[in-house]
């Protein structure tokens, strides 16, 4: 049963953002397209082995994808988690091409590719910490003693492993993953049951979404921020409101839609929330009334009356991105 379904990292959707706000000649915009690339590799290998995890029992094992929790203090996400009424798997997938080189728990992998070596993170101190953090989550709400098994998965099958020593974490292809998470599960079979069902709903509930300041975490000024209504055949930022349409200067392209992608621009760049006077200004537009008119028939979660009115960014910000 999949309890909590994988979408595109909101992390991911606000560096596109950045990237097409941007001036073309921005010296950053090499590093956020790099960025965009890396993330969405990331992407793909999770739903790779999303495709894999079909494949299990659905009765037996809950599987949580993409959870971010808060405990002690600090947050953890977890890539896929799946749950079993007798243990638990934490899997860490990496996207990892040519050839990693693993010569102990405590030391960094080693990847060669085309010839050059790199160091790269090590997956299984990641993946450990996952777990201890997991674990704390659990004791925190009064679940003890229900086993946390951490697993790496590589996405890309063309990948070569050199493991000079014995990985205390199993690391897999994506296609042998599935497998031997049932060998190991088989173990844990005969041990103290667990009700999933109370675990899972405090999991889900208590998700909270990555959103990142991403203007900060680049050091980009908000004035370099390219504002208005994009045309989605031409791409310039120069759409004007006119008889209830969107029309673009330069092409003179007609949509009764671009305002949505603009709308969730503002809320993936500048915060979860925006009043009419802040999203006029991004729009161009000149009319309150008019700008009313458009929050209003976006069906956007308000707080407050009248001029003190604060629009909530929408949980579904992908369908305003399409």
């Amino acid at each position: 049963m999949n309890r909590k379904k994988r979408s595109v990292p909101l992390i991911l959707r606000q560096e596109e953002a950045l990237y097409r706000r941007l001036p073309d000649q921005y010296e950053k915009r090499r590093n956020i397209e790099h960025s965009i690339q890396k993330r969405w590799a990331g992407y793909r290998g999770e739903l790779a082995l999303d495709y894999f995890l079909d494949f299990l029992p659905k009765t037996t094992f809950h599987v949580f994808e993409d959870l971010r929790l808060f405990t002690s203090g600090k947050t953890f996400q977890i890539d896929t988690l799946l749950l079993t009424p007798h243990a638990g798997f934490i899997i860490e997938v990496k996207n990892i091409s040519g050839t990693i080189i693993y010569e102990g728990n405590s030391q960094p992998f080693r990847r060669i590719l085309q010839g050059k070596e790199e160091r790269l993170p090590n997956p299984i101190a990641q993946v450990n910490r996952q777990k201890i953090q997991l674990e704390h989550w659990f004791h925190a709400r009064g679940i003890h003693d229900y086993p946390i098994i951490p697993h790496v998965a590589l996405s890309s099958p063309s990948t070569n492993m050199d493991l000079q020593a014995d990985p205390t974490v199993p690391i897999t292809h994506l296609d042998e993953t599935i497998e031997r998470i049932q060998e190991v599960y088989s173990l844990y079979k005969r041990r103290k049951s667990f009700e999933l069902g109370r675990i899972s709903e405090k999991l889900v509930e208590r998700h909270r979404p990555y959103y990142s300041d991403i203007l900060g975490a680049y050091s980009i000024p908000a004035s370099t921020i390219e504002t208005g209504v994009q045309c989605p055949e031409c791409q310039r930022y120069a759409m004007a409101r006119i008889r209830r349409l969107w029309e673009c200067p330069f092409c003179k392209t007609r949509s009764s839609e671009a305002h949505y992608q603009a709308i969730a621009d503002y809320f993936l760049l500048f915060g979860q929330s925006m009043t009419n006077k802040e999203c006029r200004e991004f729009l161009h537009l000149s009319s309150r009334y008019s700008m009313t008119k458009l929050l209003k028939r976006s069906s956007l979660v308000v707080e407050g009356e009248t001029k003190g009115r604060i629009y909530q960014m929408p949980a579904n910000i992908e369908k305003w991105l399409k």
